[in-house]
């Protein structure tokens, strides 16, 4: 059954051993020890499972999965990828962190880490594909969402304009601190890729500028930590960037 109740508020010791005198790269690599040990793996199967418990604490879709790119409450099992026409067919598993920026390895943890894959429109998925997240300049969309997600061009001051996506304003926030988290998590782990928002687990200035403007925007909700409080239960780690957003702060360069 889906899980409708929020878990109990997290009280534990996961950061007793962060020091958080530490500022910079000394406070990043600190947090990746503490992120990267003990953690549990999922297959890339039980992803589906899972989102029936981590996608179904969300107060705008109780009992049913919240969806991240579209407005649409999905039902678990029975709506899942397949086949999909157009926006409203079905509900797959976005890794918002694209598998193509570490090279794709389905041996890598990230390719099943709940923290930073949400279920969402199947068709939308699709059409964000694998570019980077950025503020779409007005007049430029080629593609809305329902939730008013956008693909569109941006302005980056590395690379020119690139053509990137927009996630709608009450996510923005969730989906940049799953980038702190990949950015932490991965630190020592990707070797690949060079793109055009990321090197590496590093992010690129230009998106890392705008990333930390959706953090700062759209502060932690409930719904977020909800979901973060039952990924725990999964995957044994925690997100330090939503228990800690002033943390963000703290870390020059992710």
């Amino acid at each position: 059954a889906a899980q409708n109740t929020a878990p109990p508020p997290y009280t534990g010791n996961y950061y007793d051993d962060v020091d958080t005198s530490l500022r910079g790269s000394a406070l990043l690599n600190n947090l990746t020890n503490l992120i990267s040990n003990d953690v549990v793996v999922i297959s890339y199967d039980a992803l589906w499972d899972a989102f029936n418990v981590t996608d179904t604490v969300w107060s705008d879709c109780p009992g049913t999965i919240h969806d991240i790119y579209s407005s649409k409450c999905w039902t678990y099992d029975v709506e899942q990828c397949g086949n999909y026409k157009q926006e409203g067919d079905c509900y797959n598993r976005e890794h918002s962190w694209p598998k193509s920026w570490w090279g794709g390895s389905s041996s890598d943890d990230a390719y099943t880490d709940l923290h930073h894959i949400f279920p969402a429109d199947g068709y939308d998925n699709n059409r964000r594909s694998n570019y980077p997240f950025g503020n779409v300049i007005p007049g430029t969309e080629t593609y809305e969402t329902d939730n008013g997600s956008v693909l569109g061009t941006c302005n980056t001051f590395e690379e020119g304009q690139t053509t990137c996506w927009e996630v709608t304003d009450e996510l923005k926030g969730d989906l940049a601190r799953g980038y702190f988290y990949m950015a932490t998590r991965y630190l020592q782990d990707f070797t690949c890729c060079e793109e055009t928002g990321v090197d590496d687990a590093k992010i690129r200035e230009w998106m890392e500028f705008t990333i930390r403007q959706w953090h700062n925007q759209d502060p932690v909700s409930q719904n977020e930590m909800n979901r973060q409080n039952v990924i725990y239960g999964i995957q044994n780690n925690r997100n330090p960037f939503i228990d800690h957003p002033e943390w963000v702060s703290y870390i020059y360069n992710f």
